[in-house]
Order: C-alpha cells, then sequence, then structure tokens
C-alpha cells in the first residue's frame, strides 16, 4: 500500500520544492527565487518540514 504514496509525496529533506504562485508551476531544488516556466519572481518555497 504504500508503494503508490511516494509517488503521490514528493517530500524530500535534501531539496525544497516550489511553486510559482503566476504560473502554479511546481519544481524540486535548492536556492530558487525565479520560476522556470513563466521567469516570474512569485516563487515560493512549498515544502514541510516533518519532525
Amino acid at each position: 500500500m504504500t508503494l503508490n504514496h511516494a509517488k503521490v509525496d514528493p517530500y524530500s529533506p535534501a531539496e525544497g520544492y516550489y511553486e510559482c504562485r503566476d504560473c502554479d508551476a511546481r519544481f524540486s531544488g535548492s536556492g530558487i527565487t525565479t520560476c522556470e516556466e513563466c521567469g516570474s519572481d512569485a516563487v515560493f518555497n512549498i515544502s514541510v518540514s516533518r519532525e
């Protein structure tokens, strides 16, 4: 049952998960400040720490 869960939950403690507020694109990486899709600077880290 947990095999499919990994595809749904992209959390990774090593990388941030970012979302562009202008075009709703999502991507992972570290230190991202501009959207890879539209070039907007309205990018926010949406990763949730799990402690």
